[in-house]
Parts: C-alpha cells; structure tokens; sequence
C-alpha cells in the first residue's frame, strides 16, 4: 500500500480537537499531520493533542498532495476552503466509524460526520458540511454546501437546508420545511414552517427574529 497523502485540519479549537477524535476513532491518526491555523493565538511549532500547529501564511508553498478539513463551526469556513482550492489543494472526508448511514446516502467532500449521528435514506450532503454529534437526517432530505448542523440536531423527512445554514443545537425540523440560505436556527427551537434566506429563527415554534447581513 503507497503513502497516504497527508491532511491538516483547519482550526485548531474545540471543534478541531474533536474533528482529530473522528480520524483518532477512525483509524486515521496517522494520516493527521496537523492543525493550520490562521489566527495569531496559536503559536506555529507548537503541539496540540499531539499534532503540531502550522500558520495559513504558510501553505502557499506547501506540496499539492497535502489535503485539507475545515473544522470550524460556522460558514465563516468557507473563506478558508475556497483560499485552499484556489491554491489547488484537494479536500478530505471523515466520518466516524459509529455513524448508521445507508447506503443510499452521498456526503461530498470537505464533510466532518461526527459520532452517533444517524443518516437514513435518498440523503444529499454537500460539501464542507458539518454534522455534529448525535444529530438525525431523515430520508429525502438535503444538506447544501457549508452547512453547520450542531449537536442534537433532528432533522425529518423531505427537508431541504440550503448553503451556509447553521442549526443550533437540539434543534428540531418538521419534515417538508426549507431552511434558506446563510439563515441561523437558535438552540432548541423547533421549525414548523419554511425559513427564508439571510434570517435568524428562533423558538417553538420558530419565528424570525431578525434580518441577517
């Protein structure tokens, strides 16, 4: 069996960590070789559960073969990923070995799939999406790209999440529901009805809140 290309996780933060944990349980520590991260509050050399930290500036002049994971909890990621692809670097998948997936279900690259969650049936994950710990995808349902679904996370039947939504925690999705582009659900709130693009939905039932950037 040849080398396996290496990956460096963007972001070294709680949810980094815990994306190191998902290759760790996988099996795939060995193909880890460390965090890249952009911030100043992280020291380049310095070592993090084991895996060094890299600076961003850096990877410019980086081998091709190196493969990227972005690994912070919102779409605020994308900036990072689109700066990697230009750059030519490709993008790796990680799924943890305790998922229930069918095989009916297609995650795209990029993906982090935590551990517990549960994927049924006619499933479409987009790339460079985040599904957290212990979350449900029903069948026939949608995730576009750049999605964030948080711990606890429900979704049901027929639902479509469109790019760079983020799901707060234990929230709940009725089936049928779309949830627009860039919109945030708050923890815990459970959606009855369509969310449009660009907005904050909040409560039980969830409501619009507030008009997003």
């Amino acid at each position: 069996m040849g080398a396996v290309n290496p990956v460096y996780i963007i972001g070294a933060g709680g949810f980094g960590r815990e994306t190191l944990n998902v290759y760790r349980d996988a099996g795939r520590d060995a193909e880890v070789a460390g965090f890249v991260v952009e911030d100043q509050y992280w020291q380049r050399g310095q070592v993090i559960n084991g895996k060094p930290v890299f600076a961003w500036s850096d990877i410019a002049g980086w081998p091709k073969q190196a493969r990227f994971v972005a690994a912070i909890g919102s779409a605020s990621r994308g900036r990072l990923i689109d700066e990697a692809a230009r750059l030519g670097f490709a993008f790796d998948t990680v799924i943890h070995p305790t998922v229930v997936s069918s095989p009916w279900v297609r995650v795209a690259e990029g993906c982090i799939v935590c551990a517990g969650n549960i994927l049924t049936a006619q499933i479409d994950v987009g790339p460079h999406t985040i599904i957290n710990l212990a979350c449900t995808v029903g069948h026939d349902s949608t995730l576009g790209r750049l999605v964030t679904l948080s711990p606890g996370v429900n979704v049901s039947g027929h639902v479509t999440i469109e790019d760079e939504a983020f799901i707060g925690s234990g929230a709940v999705i009725i089936e049928n529901i779309r949830i627009g582009s860039g919109s945030v659900v708050g923890a815990g709130s459970v959606v009855t009805k369509d969310i449009p693009p660009k907005v904050m939905a909040v409560g039980v039932p969830a409501r619009v809140v507030k008009q997003l950037a």
